[in-house]
């Protein structure tokens, strides 16, 4: 994949919703359509709708990153940045919903999609996974520092991913991720981490 150019680039993350949460995605003529762009452009840039899909995810995880990223280097002990991390993170895709359906999608795919999983652990579990570690080793977050820290860390933090992507596509079926639902929800995901005596 070649990288499109900012204002091509710019028109295909305003429709990626659309793009994304299109079952089947739409085909490569259908997008350029969408972008008043040609199909041999479209096809200059991507080989196919999967590398067209792997480059929206990837934009879409870069961009989220960034809040989550703020977030979770603001002030505070951990449990206030891990409630802020994952309030962005929910803030971010309640905003962008079609990135859970294709996140989601993406598992167990190959190819592109492998990309776009490697950037979503690297730029988002990443973070909320130093934040877990940072916790549990100060007692605020459930198992307090053994031997296994580190794989029941990266099996919170995807547990925490999972719970917002799952929450906040449901909730885009039947009406919007408005800040009501985004507290309620990041309220349950972080009491679910907390150790026993903070809760």
């Amino acid at each position: 994949m070649k990288t499109p150019p900012p204002d091509l680039a710019g028109r295909l993350f305003d429709v990626g919703e659309q793009v994304l949460r299109t079952d089947p995605p739409p085909r490569l003529e259908d997008v350029a359509l969408m972008v008043g762009a040609s199909r041999a452009t479209l096809y200059y840039y991507f080989s196919g709708r999967d590398d067209l899909l792997a480059f929206l995810l990837t934009t879409h995880v870069m961009r989220g990153a960034e809040a989550i990223r703020g977030a979770a280097e603001s002030e505070g002990g951990p449990e206030a940045r891990l409630r802020a991390a994952v309030d962005a993170m929910i803030g971010y895709l309640g905003r962008h919903p079609g990135i859970c359906a294709g996140l989601l999608s993406a598992l167990g795919a190959s190819g592109r999609m492998e990309e776009v999983l490697r950037a979503n652990d690297t730029w988002i579990a990443g973070p909320v996974r130093e934040l877990l570690a940072e916790g549990r080793a100060a007692g605020v977050f459930t198992g307090g520092a053994s031997g296994e820290a580190a794989g029941e860390v990266a099996d919170a933090a995807n547990a925490i991913l999972g719970a917002v992507l799952l929450g906040v596509l449901g909730r885009s079926a039947s009406g919007a991720a408005d800040d009501t639902f985004r507290r309620r929800l990041t309220d349950q995901v972080v009491r679910g981490v907390l150790a026993p005596d903070t809760v």
